[in-house]
């Protein structure tokens, strides 16, 4: 016969074929599952996160360990750092010797300053002045001794007097200083420029005299650019 009559084993081979292809269908999950991408709940991550700081580094020691550790090692040195330095470090600034202050050279001046009232009266009574006095006393008492710069050197003020015409107060001031300071200390912090400008600045921020009431003379108040500065001659005071 012409036609190709196919033999026994060729036949057998057929089912077994379609059986093994049956079987690797079933085996192959759906495409659904296959796309669909595993679920992470907030409770699994911090499942995971507990399990990674649990997670023993070296030794017994673990990994949330080994981090506070570290923290706190941190913390140590920073203190440590803080303290050797605040202990060995000294602002030459604000170290001074009293001692040597009040041994030192004395440094006077002598200054004038105007006050200024609105309406005031023909003659102010003695009791007036002796307020005016005691204010300006005070203030310039405050202004010194609180001073960054000449605090420190600062003995006293005294208010002289106050004229009766135009109330012109004059006025000194008394620095001790000690006898090693140098010449450039001398030249700019304790000149008269600079101890004048100090009690300008301060009336130029307030120029009211406060926590004075006087009747015969409203809104007291000081003119800055009526101040003038004398230094007198230094005196040494070991003699």
């Amino acid at each position: 016969m012409n036609g190709h009559v196919p033999q026994q084993e060729d036949a057998e081979q057929i089912p077994l074929q379609l059986v093994s292809v049956e079987r690797c269908t079933n085996d192959v999950p759906e495409s659904n599952e296959l796309l669909q991408p595993e679920t992470c709940t907030p409770s699994t991550k911090k499942t995971a996160t507990l399990k990674l700081c649990s997670k023993t580094v070296f030794w017994k020691c673990k990994l949330w360990m080994l981090i506070t550790s570290i923290f706190l090692l941190l913390i140590v040195v920073t203190i440590i750092a803080l303290t050797l330095h605040s202990a060995v470090y000294i602002d030459e600034d604000e170290y001074w010797d009293p001692e040597s202050i009040a041994n030192g050279n004395h440094h006077n001046f002598s200054g004038i300053l105007n006050i200024h009232c609105e309406n005031p009266e023909p003659l102010l009574s003695e009791s007036t002045y002796n307020l005016l006095s005691e204010n300006l006393h005070k203030r310039l008492t405050d202004i010194y001794s609180d001073s960054p710069a000449l605090g420190r050197y600062f003995i006293s003020a005294e208010v002289i007097s106050i004229s009766d015409g135009n109330n012109t107060a004059s006025y000194h001031l008394w620095f001790s200083v000690p006898q090693d300071e140098t010449e450039e200390f001398m030249k700019y912090r304790m000149g008269q420029t600079f101890v004048m400008n100090i009690l300008r600045q301060n009336i130029y921020d307030q120029e009211e005299m406060y926590d004075l009431e006087v009747p015969e003379c409203t809104n007291l108040r000081l003119d800055p650019t009526s101040l003038l500065l004398t230094q007198i001659q230094p005196v040494n005071t070991k003699g």
